[in-house]
C-alpha cells in the first residue's frame, strides 16, 4: 500500500544519504576525473571552474523544495567561512530556473553565503548526480586540486571532517575507493532487485554477510531498500536482518538504526509503529548535524497520517 504522496516522497529521498537511482548505468568511480559544471545562471558569487586545479571545490545539489536542504544550507555557510583561507570554494546548484532560485537565495542573504547556480539543462547533475547513482539531495562532491572527485555524501555527515583530512593531506583516497566498490555492489543489487531478477536475494545476502561490524554501512544499506519507492519489490525482510546486525553492534537505542526501522515500518504498511520509532530516533539522536533529518522523519510521517487516516490500519 502507497501512503506516500510525492511531496513527501520527495522528503524521504531527499532524506535517504545513500539513496540509488535505480536503473543507472553508471560507471563513475571516487578517484574518476570530475566533470565540468555545465550552468545556465551563476546567481551568486563568481563563475568556477572546478577543474582548473587551483582549488579544492564541494559541488552540492539542492533545490528550494527540499527541507534537509534547508537545513543544511547554514552548515554550508559556517563551512564555507572555516575553509574560506584553506582554498576551499563551495558551490550549491539547484535544477530549477532562475526565477526560483534568485529569490530564495536572496531572501537567504548572509545566511546563504557561498556560489549559487543553475544548472544547464540538468547537465551539471548528470555529471555528478547520475555518474556517481546518487538520487537523493543534498548530495555533496568534494573536487581536489588534482581534478579527481575524492568523496560524495550527504554534507550533514562526514563533509567537514573530509576536508580537514584533505587539507592536512591525510586523507586516504585508496581506502576511500576500497569503500566506493561497495557502492558499486549496492547499485548492482538495487538494479537486480528493481528488475526482479532472482540474482538479488543472493547479492543482497552476500552484501549483508561482508559488513559484520560496519554499523554505518548496514545502516545505510537497510535504508537504501526501505527508502527506494521505486523498486517494487523492497525486501523489507533483508533490511531489517541488516538492522539486526546492527543493533547487535550499536545497540537498541541508537538513532541511526531507529530511524531506519522508522521508514521500513512505515513503508511496509506500519505507519503508527513507524511514527514511533521515528519519535525515538529523536529522542536518542546525540549528534546535533543529523538530529533535523529524524526530526524531518516525524514531520513527513505525520503529515501521511494526518492526510490519510482512513488509510492507516
Amino acid at each position: 500500500m502507497t501512503i506516500m504522496t510525492m511531496n513527501a516522497k520527495q522528503l524521504f529521498v531527499a532524506m535517504a544519504v545513500s539513496a540509488t537511482l535505480v536503473g543507472s548505468a553508471s560507471a563513475a568511480r571516487l578517484g574518476d576525473p570530475a566533470s565540468a559544471l555545465f550552468i545556465k545562471d551563476w546567481v551568486k558569487g563568481k563563475a568556477v571552474d572546478v577543474r582548473d586545479g587551483k582549488n579544492i571545490y564541494v559541488v552540492e545539489f539542492w533545490a528550494t523544495w527540499c527541507g534537509p536542504c534547508k537545513v543544511s544550507i547554514p552548515h554550508l555557510t559556517e563551512l564555507q567561512a572555516k575553509f574560506k583561507d584553506k582554498g576551499v570554494v563551495f558551490i550549491g546548484i539547484s535544477d530549477e530556473p532562475i526565477a526560483t532560485v534568485k529569490p530564495f537565495v536572496d531572501k537567504m542573504a548572509d545566511k546563504m553565503a557561498y556560489t549559487i547556480a543553475c544548472d544547464d539543462d540538468r547537465r551539471s547533475n548528470a555529471g555528478y548526480m547520475e555518474a556517481f547513482s546518487q538520487g537523493g539531495i543534498p548530495t555533496a562532491f568534494i573536487v581536489g586540486k588534482d581534478k579527481k572527485v575524492l568523496w560524495f555524501g550527504h554534507p550533514m555527515q562526514d563533509l567537514e571532517e573530509t576536508l580537514e583530512k584533505i587539507i592536512a593531506g591525510k586523507y586516504d583516497i585508496q581506502d576511500a575507493i576500497k569503500k566506493d566498490e561497495v557502492r558499486a555492489q549496492r547499485e548492482d543489487y538495487a538494479r537486480l532487485s528493481a528488475s526482479g531478477d532472482p540474482k538479488a536475494a543472493e547479492l543482497g545476502r552476500k552484501l549483508l554477510a561482508g559488513m559484520n561490524n560496519d554499523v554505518d554501512g548496514l545502516v545505510e544499506f537497510a535504508f537504501g531498500i526501505v527508502a527506494n519507492e521505486q523498486n517494487k519489490n523492497r525486501d523489507f525482510a533483508l533490511a531489517n536482518a541488516a538492522l539486526d546486525k546492527a543493533e547487535k553492534t550499536a545497540g537498541t537505542k541508537d538513532s541511526r538504526i531507529l530511524g531506519a526501522r522508522a521508514i521500513a515500518l512505515f513503508e511496509s504498511g506500519k505507519p503508527r509503529e513507524g511514527l514511533a520509532l521515528a519519535k525515538a530516533a529523536v529522542a536518542n539522536c546525540k549528534e546535533p548535524k543529523t538530529l533535523p533529518m529524524y526530526e524531518n522523519f516525524v514531520k513527513v510521517m505525520e503529515t501521511r497520517i494526518t492526510e490519510k487516516p482512513t488509510a492507516i490500519p
